[in-house]
């Protein structure tokens, strides 16, 4: 295998150097907090859509899912190939309803939709959930870049950190998004080549099949039990996290038709994710079936050397130069989902808990003031998080499944059903998340359950109560005997099912946790009915008002350009860098490359350049078609 040489180390510090002038370029577009967090409703859709792939795609994917797939084989293709139409699925169900909402912050609409309470759950619960995520993303990285550069990974992801902190408080999601087309480019430029080259070591996909066993639909990979339920709770979480989750890429666009267009095209990307992403860990399991018997792993045998069979390919096949282009796009790959988080947490702390406790009057520009601060803290918090994560046994792929399913279902589904069902009360989405973390926690950390069991449960039980909370409510008006048996007959049957389905040892709590558990979801389901019952006329009226605003369509020329703006062209900007970037790569001619990098290299070269200048050509183009539209739009 390859070392990183200098050429990889110049790579690396020029496209730092690029994104981080990206950022400083847009710290102009930047006036007031609308633009720092929804980009003015301007971000073409492509652009946004491109930005949602990036977001949902880390560094994280070439270690711990690498790894993942490197032990799971068939399976972890399974896993894959169900990010294209979750994502697909649910964009398409909640989008042009985002829009609508004419938000800046994710849970912005909960104050009006639901109440004060819900808004200020939802917040912390989402700013916790994606900020730890973000710390695992951001160990991910850092676990592939250390053993690569020969650097202590501690110090890496503390400069990692730095950097990322850095680049997001200057560009907002304008910088944001720009970066992200860039980083996407290369990436895939990387990884298409990557993969028919690992497939080349095996003598093509056909003795890749052939070699690797059958599939298997039960796995126990670091003490976590995978199966076919895993694979369907996922996909339910996935098609639930993009009809909530992907809000700020939905009303960043103009309007309802471009908000539906980056779902699709999100969806369309991620059908690559099987082929360049899933491909080369099923190779390296072929090639490497014992990795303390491969020189490059040994060091790490004892803390998960799978995390890095797909790096190990790339020092294996790619050239220097291209080496630093590919540990470029991984850490771009986080700088994106990073960003993206630090961007998104920091309007939810400044629009919905800053405003709504301290400054309720606060201004555009007082609140994009305040979101910068936000997004230092948080990238220090997360960067500590880090550190934290690096240095655990427990594997990265276990620590972001963790996270991913124990938060998620009691956020999403009253977050995106919130715009869909009208009738469901005040207090609906705060039972919804309550029961949601109940069941989540017990079916997890008392019952011993598997992840799919658990989602089921939780989804089952959340989306329960908060879509029958009308009924519920009514419930408690007209008869509050039936409905304290109910509550009692829930209460048994969890009692029944918790007690009966424990996995594993028996502790001394056990128990007992499991039926407190069981006895406060039946009070609980009586004490919200009250509180759904007493939703007032006036409370009513402000909910369908509501929806009367979801039920019309954004008016481009007034909403979006009645202020004086006009479109921002970033076709020309983003063909630009890209096509600089690929220049610079080529200098690389001028040093001895070993027989047959340099036909590598120039596939790479070339595929930039070319895409650049078609970027720019057509971008071109599109200023002049826009600058035609808005004057007939404003005048």
């Amino acid at each position: 295998m390859k070392a990183v040489n200098v050429y990889d180390y110049v790579v690396i510090a020029a496209y730092f150097v690029f994104m981080l002038g990206i950022g400083v370029y847009f710290l102009r577009v930047n006036k007031g907090a609308k633009d720092y967090f929804a980009g003015g409703s301007m971000i073409p859709w492509w652009v946004s859509g491109m930005t949602l792939y990036m977001a949902n795609f880390s560094a994280w994917t070439f270690t711990g899912a690498a790894g993942f797939a490197y032990a799971t084989g068939w399976f972890a293709i399974l896993y894959f190939s169900t990010w294209s139409i979750s994502y697909y699925v649910g964009s398409q169900l909640t989008a042009a309803r985002w829009r609508r909402t004419r938000s800046i912050s994710p849970v912005e609409y909960t104050l009006t939709r639901f109440n004060f309470t819900t808004q200020q759950f939802l917040s912390i619960v989402i700013a916790l959930n994606f900020t730890l995520s973000a710390g695992v993303q951001l160990a991910a990285t850092c676990k592939l870049l250390a053993p690569v550069m020969s650097f202590d990974i501690t110090a890496v992801t503390l400069v990692t950190g730095i950097v990322i902190l850095l680049y997001t408080f200057m560009g907002g999601l304008w910088a944001v998004s720009v970066t992200d087309v860039v980083q996407g480019v290369i990436l895939l430029g990387i990884t298409f080549i990557v993969m028919p080259l690992s497939l080349g070591l095996v003598g093509g996909l056909g003795n890749l099949i052939s070699s690797l066993p059958p599939l298997s639909l039960d796995h126990t990979y670091n003490s976590v039990h995978y199966t076919e339920h895993w694979l369907i709770s996922i996909f339910i979480i996935m098609c639930l996290g993009t009809a909530s989750g992907a809000a700020q890429r939905f009303y960043s666009v103009k309007d309802e038709k471009d908000a539906k267009r980056v779902g699709k095209m999100a969806g369309g990307l991620f059908l690559t994710v099987p082929f360049v992403f899933g491909v080369p860990p099923l190779v390296a399991s072929v090639i490497w079936p014992d990795l303390s018997q491969v020189e490059f792993f040994k060091p790490y045998i004892g803390k998960n050397p799978q995390d890095l069979v797909f790096i190990g390919l790339c020092l294996k096949l790619l050239p220097n130069g291209l080496i630093g282009v590919f540990l470029a796009a991984m850490l771009a790959a986080t700088m994106s989902a990073l960003s993206s988080v630090y961007n998104m947490v920091s309007s939810i702390l400044s629009r919905d808990i800053y405003q709504g406790w301290f400054r309720p009057n606060m201004t555009d520009i007082e609140m994009l003031k305040v979101g910068r601060i936000f997004s230092i803290v948080l990238g220090i918090l997360v960067t500590a998080l880090a550190v934290l994560f690096v240095n655990t046994q427990f594997g990265i792929f276990n620590l972001m499944q963790a996270f991913f399913t124990l938060l998620n279902i009691p956020v999403v589904v009253p977050t995106a059903f919130g715009l869909i069902f009208r009738r469901v009360p005040k207090w609906g989405a705060v039972g919804a998340i309550t029961w949601g973390l109940i069941v989540g926690i017990t079916a997890r950390y008392v019952l011993g359950w598997d992840i799919g069991p658990q989602v089921y449960l939780a989804f089952l039980m959340t989306f329960g109560i908060f879509a029958t909370s009308y009924w519920t409510g009514n419930l408690y008006k007209t008869n509050k005997m039936l409905l304290g048996l109910m509550s009692a007959a829930i209460a048994g049957a969890a009692w029944i099912l918790f007690t009966n389905t424990i996995v594993g040892t028996v502790g001394q709590f056990t128990i007992p946790f499991a039926v407190g558990s069981a006895i406060l979801l039946g009070a609980t389901l009586f004490g919200f009915a009250r509180l759904f019952a007493i939703e007032t006329e006036e409370q009513r009226r402000v909910v369908m008002e509501f929806f009367q605003k979801l039920d019309m369509p954004v008016d481009v020329a007034k909403e979006v350009f009645g202020a004086g703006k006009k479109q921002i062209s970033t076709f020309p900007l983003v063909g630009a860098t890209t096509i600089v970037m690929g220049l610079l790569m080529s200098l690389i001619f001028f040093t001895e490359i070993p027989a047959g990098d340099d036909m590598i290299l120039g596939i790479i070269i070339i595929i930039m350049i070319v895409f650049g200048g078609l970027m720019w050509f057509f971008g071109k183009k599109s200023e002049i078609r826009s600058a035609v539209q808005y004057e007939q739009q404003v005048s």
